[in-house]
């Protein structure tokens, strides 16, 4: 929805699902996936214009709510609901994203995480760098100081054929995925995107 409340504010809706394919580490029979997150979510944008330091510009300023399930039953079910205010900012090729979050979940009985934001921390920073040649080198970055832990992910991705792109992905620290939110792991992958779904 643009330019919501006479303003140029626009509404968003985001669905993510990460699976993570258990390929190499096979059972007696097959592959299994090794765990699946949904993740819904809605926000807004307020486009804005403000000159930072060292020639940047503040671009953007927004707020939403988002939800993340692995989707099981107890005692394997994980699940936080957060919402979340964001800023973006460029500096020519380099925008970076910082977002602050707060648990909205009821606690008590009903919460199959309550120690999650111990090692997913209270929000991220996403800093991408695009390059001329339509390669992009992206990392996401989460830190609880309080508790010493968080996790890393860098992500490059380069052109292939028309608008078809292959990525590599590095991941090192806690919340890779939702079931093994509390288990510190380092993780490699490689895949395929479309051409222009690695931005915001």
């Amino acid at each position: 929805m643009e330019d919501v409340f006479k303003t140029r504010a626009d509404v968003w809706f985001g669905y993510t699902q990460q699976s993570n394919w258990q390929i190499f580490n096979q059972g007696r029979k097959s592959a299994p996936f090794r765990n699946t997150d949904y993740m819904p979510e809605f926000f807004i944008t307020q486009p804005v214009r403000a000159v930072l330091p060292f020639g940047g510009n503040l671009r953007m300023l927004g707020a939403g709510i988002v939800h993340q399930s692995n989707g099981q039953s107890r005692p394997l079910s994980r699940s936080w609901n957060r919402a979340y205010v964001m800023a973006g900012a460029e500096w020519d090729k380099l925008s970076i994203i910082p977002r602050w979050w707060a648990r909205v979940d009821k606690k008590g009985d009903e919460d199959d995480n309550p120690d999650i934001g111990r090692y997913l921390g209270y929000g991220d920073l996403k800093i991408a760098y695009r390059f001329n040649d339509k390669q992009s080198l992206t990392s996401t970055l989460r830190y609880n100081p309080r508790r010493g832990r968080g996790g890393v992910q860098v992500d490059y991705a380069f052109p292939l054929k028309g608008k078809l792109k292959a990525y590599v992905q590095g991941f090192h620290g806690y919340g890779e995925n939702l079931s093994d939110y509390n288990h510190k792991q380092t993780g490699i992958g490689i895949g395929l995107m479309f051409q222009d779904w690695d931005g915001i």
